[in-house]
């Protein structure tokens, strides 16, 4: 499986960013390798349609707008969340692999939709994720 997450970083074990389309990077893993690429997107949606273009399975995030959910949705990618508190990219890895972080889909997106919006209404104009 290769997943996407975003991150802080380009570093080693950077932390999960809160953003995802404004994310500055993605850590990219697959067979347990990780690659840390810069995002040079413009927003949710196009961060969706690259992850997609490079064969992305699954992406891992905290925040995330409904857009770019609903074009993850719509392109079979699968969504998990890591949780709202700072996380470091080594330890959202060891709790997907032990299968402890939710999936994400029309049952529980709201509260990551409403979480995100609260946290970023007032930069509303700056952030089209």
């Amino acid at each position: 499986m290769k997943l996407a997450i975003p991150v802080k970083t380009n570093k080693k074990n950077p932390a999960v960013s809160p953003l995802f389309g404004k994310a500055k990077w993605f850590a990219i893993i697959k067979a347990r390798k990780i690659n840390i690429v810069p995002n040079n997107q413009s927003g949710g949606k196009d961060v969706i349609e690259w992850l997609y273009n490079i064969k992305i399975d699954a992406i891992l995030i905290q925040e995330i707008g409904i857009s770019p959910y609903e074009k993850a949705k719509e392109l079979g990618l699968m969504l998990y969340h890591t949780g709202f508190k700072h996380i470091l990219l080594s330890e959202v890895l060891e709790k997907f692999e032990n299968n402890k972080l939710e999936i994400l889909d029309d049952t529980n997106i709201d509260k990551i939709i409403k979480y995100h919006k609260k946290h970023h209404s007032s930069h509303r104009y700056r952030y089209h994720d």
